[in-house]
């Protein structure tokens, strides 16, 4: 959504041509974001060079392709743009104010590879399942929910832009949160708006069938999701909202399975990991979640593996399960990672491990407390350090530090009942990102950079262009690096005692 507004903005008159009945809603404070990250310059649109430098250096991203195009768009850099979802003819629908139509439509031409006509007095373009709608003022870029004749689609896009029905703008609660003070991006979505978003992606689809757990959030009784974002040169925050009953299932179930905050995990995590995740559970209360079970039965199913006492080890946790991940500098699709939770038996589940490691035959060394086994060109290592149980999988021997020696990391998963930390590295300056849900219904987020100086809008832009496109596994354009699934089923036939 973040990069989808830098394509456009619009006159605040196009808030009238939301439906009351949208499933959701964003709206962007355009002249902010673009006057906050520093690409305006005398009321044009220009790329600083810093960024220009890294969209050359990855000029298959999406975000950068809409970048490069930005300038030659000829939208309204006035004022606001907006976002909007719905079940009826289209799916998702970005408005977008122009200054220069004709300079619009040639440049999605050249983009989009296809032809702009006159349908329902609309200047419309249909590729794939979008349709591009201009009246001349404002550009409606929608997404179908079904396959359809180009006219049928034009003489919806017709209606929104004639805004003759009742708007979303009419309801307190919606536009109280797209009008709050200070923020530039606002968003409001309906519980079961967004379920039925996501149930249509191929992405989160996949997500869920491997990772069940998410449907704690998307397949629960929640009203609502709000989030709020202020985008500024010395800094990034993010708040969200999740609007629920005090009674909700989704309260109860959150209220029974999560535990209170830690950050000693981190000493165990080093600070070189590019994400950092975490979940504060009670161990036995969670091994009873219907999503867990779940994914209890896939592990069970594996050859080999699958014998393990899965159950009982999760049973142990009391605290943050936290996971570290950052890209295999030497092979490319692989990941070093590490794993850290604090247990009410650590030593117990050490134990569980090698005593199943040694019935595979896979007899570890022992050096200074610690198990160690090969695995492919990794070494795992399994150790207890201060009551925290964890687990390395590197193809290096670490040298640097840990995250808990990082004070804004370890303040912040402090405070994190579920939170994930990110970094990432650009020329000289690093980019700190972090998320995270105070309780069960308040989250806040920080974007900050190691160079004070730095604008941060303009930093995030630059950190999201370095994004590659990546499937529901982790694979980059397509290709296959094994994913979960083949990660876990071949690790016994991989994990041999060092030499």
């Amino acid at each position: 959504m973040f990069l989808l507004v830098l394509t456009g903005c619009a006159s605040d008159n196009l808030e009238k041509m939301i439906p009351a009945d949208a499933t959701g809603v964003v709206c962007f404070d355009v002249p902010e974001i673009l006057k906050n990250s520093g690409l305006v310059d005398d009321d044009k649109i220009v790329l600083p060079q810093s960024l220009q430098q890294v969209i050359d250096n990855n000029d298959t991203s999406p975000l950068c392709i809409l970048l490069s195009d930005l300038p030659q768009l000829g939208i309204n850099t006035d004022s606001k743009a907006y976002m909007f979802f719905t079940v009826k003819t289209f799916g998702r629908v970005l408005l977008v104010g122009l200054d220069d139509a004709a300079k619009a439509r040639k440049t999605l031409e050249m983009r989009v590879g296809g032809d702009f006509a006159k349908v329902e007095d609309l200047d419309c373009m249909y590729v794939g399942d979008n349709l591009y709608a201009t009246d001349g003022k404002v550009l409606l870029v929608g997404t179908v929910n079904k396959a359809m004749e180009i006219s049928r689609a034009a003489k919806a896009a017709k209606g929104i832009l004639s805004h003759t029905a009742t708007s979303i703008a009419e309801k307190k609660q919606v536009k109280e949160v797209l009008h709050n003070h200070g923020t530039e991006i606002n968003a409001w979505m309906q519980g079961k708006g967004l379920k039925t978003i996501l149930n249509k992606s191929d992405v989160y689809r996949e997500i869920s069938q491997k990772m069940p757990l998410i449907g704690i959030f998307t397949e629960s009784d929640i009203d609502a999701v709000t989030c709020n974002v202020d985008l500024e040169k010395d800094g990034v925050e993010m708040a969200t909202r999740i609007l629920a009953a005090e009674n909700s299932e989704y309260a109860q179930l959150l209220n029974s399975t999560l535990a209170k905050p830690g950050n000693d995990v981190l000493k165990a995590i080093p600070n070189s990991m590019d994400y950092i995740y975490t979940m504060c559970v009670k161990g036995d209360q969670f091994v009873k979640l219907k999503q867990i079970q779940q994914l209890l039965t896939m592990f069970g199913k594996l050859p080999y593996i699958g014998r393990i006492d899965l159950a009982g080890i999760l049973a142990t946790i009391d605290g943050p399960f936290t996971i570290g991940l950052a890209r295999d500098p030497h092979l490319e699709g692989e990941w070093n990672m590490v794993l850290a939770t604090r247990s009410t038996d650590p030593d117990g589940v050490v134990n569980k491990i090698s005593t199943f490691a040694n019935a595979m035959g896979q007899a570890p060394e022992i050096y200074e407390g610690e198990y160690i086994y090969q695995y492919d060109n990794k070494m795992i290592r399994i150790g207890v350090i201060d009551g925290i149980l964890y687990m390395k999988m590197l193809d290096y021997e670490q040298t640097e530090g840990y995250a808990y020696e990082m004070q804004p990391v370890r303040d912040f998963f402090g405070n994190a009942l579920l939170g994930l930390f990110a970094q990432t590295h650009i020329d000289e300056t690093n980019g700190y990102f972090d998320f995270g849900l105070q309780d069960i219904f308040n989250g806040k987020g920080h974007f900050y950079t190691s160079d004070a100086k730095a604008n941060a809008t303009l930093e995030l832009l630059r950190s999201l262009c370095t994004i590659k496109t990546r499937d529901a596994f982790g694979n980059e354009d397509g290709d296959d690096d094994g994913g979960i699934s083949s990660f876990v089923s071949g690790a016994i036939d991989k994990l041999q005692p060092m030499e």
